[in-house]
């Protein structure tokens, strides 16, 4: 039986199975992983801000703020901001961080926390440089089934494709650079194909890294009741089913072969690091199609968030009527509809 304490942070990009991979060491019995709070992305560049946390009216004034932060309510802890400063391990943000995630894993009975925010991707040295002994975990997924995962989603950007592989490479190259200065003892790569492939042994090795025992529950995630609940969210449906391959190798069916040496040519790189099959004679776009590509996400009005998203759902509805075929487009990389 393991004694450790450590905390474990999922680093990744978005739509790369790390909510999948969350609820699995969520079901082990000594591991509480609960939901993002972001507050490395939300609530730590702002410190400055602050003054010296040393002062109790500054430090509750970041009580406040992570109080109002609505992924930290997510977690259902039913601590007010009085009760976030007394559950903070010390004055500091590290401070009310960890006695957040140690409070919510004492509610579920358990010895051990883990976090999974995709943003804390460019966060690792810091979250290293406040929890030393932190253990991470970086799970990656072919970066052209996250692009089209991302682009299907109907609360999520980018819309398209490329801009999908584009997140993918930020993201993950992110997570390489900080790698740098870990070692093997507190950095471990895992492919999510591999865990929908083969997860009993894929998981066994993953305990290995972590210092625990592995438990049979982490194949029965999907009875949980934090997966039970997190799976009635639309973005998350799919991590209430067994795991399974089902959303493996998705852009040989659904891109067109123009589009696949397009994003090979574009991320091909790093696929071949992770071990994804690169097409033979990847070709790369024209730069100022990339350059339109890119410049269309790029958020200049809130209001255009919605309108996109409505256009969207109007292309979908002219499939169903007929009035045109995924399969007379030469590429799909503005939008999959």
């Amino acid at each position: 039986m393991s004694d450790s304490t450590k905390p474990i942070f999922i680093a990744c990009a978005p739509r790369s199975g790390s909510t999948l991979l969350r609820l699995v060491l969520d079901a082990h019995p000594r591991l509480a992983v609960p939901s993002p709070c972001w507050m490395y992305e939300l609530n730590y560049p702002y410190l400055y801000s602050y003054g010296d946390l040393s002062n109790k009216d500054n430090f509750r004034a970041l009580a406040q703020d992570v109080h109002d932060n609505k992924f930290v309510q997510n977690l259902q802890m039913g601590l007010d901001v009085v009760g976030l400063m007394e559950a903070a391990t010390e004055q500091s943000f590290k401070g009310i961080y960890e006695g957040i995630h140690i409070h919510y894993a004492k509610s579920k009975g358990k010895t051990r926390w883990g976090e999974k925010s995709p943003r804390d991707a460019f966060w690792v040295d810091d979250i290293i440089r406040d929890f030393p002994d932190a253990q991470i975990v970086h799970i990656v997924r072919d970066g052209r089934d996250m692009a089209i995962d991302i682009a299907d989603s109907p609360e999520m950007l980018p819309n398209n494709i490329y801009t999908g592989a584009h997140i993918w490479r930020e993201f993950n190259t992110a997570v390489i650079n900080s790698a740098k200065s870990l070692n093997k003892d507190n950095y471990y790569v895992i492919r999510y194909e591999d865990i929908c492939a083969d997860p009993e042994p894929t998981l066994k090795k993953l305990c290995d890294f972590l210092g625990e025992d592995y438990d049979p529950a982490m194949l029965a995630h999907h009875t949980t009741e934090s997966t039970k609940g997190w799976s009635k969210k639309a973005n998350h449906v799919k991590t209430g089913r067994p795991i399974n391959t089902d959303y493996c190798e998705m852009y040989k069916n659904r891109l067109p072969q123009n589009d696949i040496e397009a994003l090979d040519a574009f991320i091909g790189d790093l696929l071949n690091k992770y071990n994804y099959p690169v097409s033979s004679s990847p070709s790369a776009i024209p730069d100022k199609l990339a350059a339109q590509l890119m410049e269309s996400e790029t958020v200049s009005a809130v209001w255009i968030i919605d309108y996109r998203r409505s256009l969207a759902d109007g292309r979908r509805e002219r499939i169903d009527q007929g009035v045109y075929k995924l399969e007379d487009r030469e590429s799909l990389l503005w939008s999959l509809y």
